[in-house]
């Protein structure tokens, strides 16, 4: 197996078409195929189906396409550390909108003890952020908990950091400040500080719970910069699911001097913050150094959720 037979393997994975991975790698059609060949007798199995309606893996084709993957993205670091090219280290990081809430301190911190390190931040929902994760793309991801572990696929090992309470906000002076039940906020238009479809869940059972039947209207945004633009707008209840008890009035501070928490007589879900990564994932310094400070969250902010939570996997 050599690394030129990965990229071109990769290539026709992700172009589906022989031609489209040439131009790609600007190399000869034939040239890929025999790299692709000699792959194939390497791996002795066929990994690539071609047909009319173009190429696709097969199943072995599928299971190797991720090791290639893996194999190609340490490739690229080892030649950007040692050709001089760029941070002698690197972490890529996917980050969902409520969970950035929490971690976004700690992050700061990281930077500012290791300034050396380069850095890939990239936001979103959990779904695709775990693609990227799978494409090693991103070596980690920090996300609230999925109520299903096994839709998100397997080979990940979820790692819970917080667990934290669900928090409401509303503009400072509006009338909805003295709102103390749910009921008082079902005319209000509610936003969400997260696009994951489980927190519909939680804000449906919510309000059931509270034997509230008209359910308000409500957006999800998943956009930090664009909630912080809506949250301060007059009759709008923001939930936020990051906010760490401990350090709620500097993160409100931090989030926008207009908007203030409400204090309801109902118990709203709590949200459990996790980093995900792969199995097989290479443990760089860089990266283990980001995982151990970002462990020690579990030892403040927390509702209860100690210092020896489980690990889970999936697959």
């Amino acid at each position: 197996m050599k690394i030129h037979q990965l990229k071109a393997f990769v290539a026709v994975a992700d172009s589906h078409s022989f031609n489209e991975a040439a131009r790609l790698l600007f190399v000869s059609q034939p040239a890929v195929a025999k790299a692709i060949r000699e792959l194939e007798i390497w791996a002795g199995r066929q990994l690539v189906i071609r047909s009319s309606r173009g190429t696709q893996l097969t199943p072995d084709g599928v299971s190797l396409l991720r090791r290639a993957r893996g194999i190609l993205d340490q490739v690229a670091r080892a030649e950007q550390e040692f050709a001089g090219s760029g941070p002698r280290e690197h972490v890529s990081l996917g980050l969902t909108t409520s969970a950035s809430v929490a971690v976004t301190p700690t992050l700061v911190d990281f930077k500012k003890r290791n300034p050396d390190t380069g850095w890939t931040v990239l936001g979103g929902s959990r779904r695709p952020l775990f693609e990227k994760l799978y494409s090693h793309t991103l070596d980690l991801v920090i996300a609230t908990l999925p109520d299903n572990l096994e839709e998100m696929g397997t080979g990940l090992r979820f790692e819970p950091l917080l667990r934290l309470p669900t928090v409401l906000t509303v503009a400072k002076g509006d009338p909805l400040e003295k709102a103390r039940s749910l009921a008082d906020l079902t005319q209000a238009e509610w936003l969400f500080a997260e696009s994951e479809q489980s927190f519909d869940h939680h804000f449906r059972s919510a309000f059931a719970e509270a034997g509230v039947d008209r359910l308000p209207s409500f957006t999800r945004c998943e956009s930090t910069f664009l909630v912080l633009a809506l949250a301060a707008r007059p009759n709008t209840v923001t939930m936020w699911t990051g906010l760490a008890p401990n350090a709620m009035k500097l993160q409100l501070k931090v989030l926008g001097e207009n908007i203030t928490a409400l204090a309801l007589t109902e118990k709203l879900p709590d949200i459990t913050v996790c980093v995900v990564y792969r199995s097989d994932l290479i443990m760089t310094p860089a990266i283990q150094r980001l995982l151990d400070q970002m462990r020690r969250l579990k030892d403040k902010d927390t509702l209860d959720l100690g210092p020896d939570a489980p690990m889970l996997s999936v697959g």
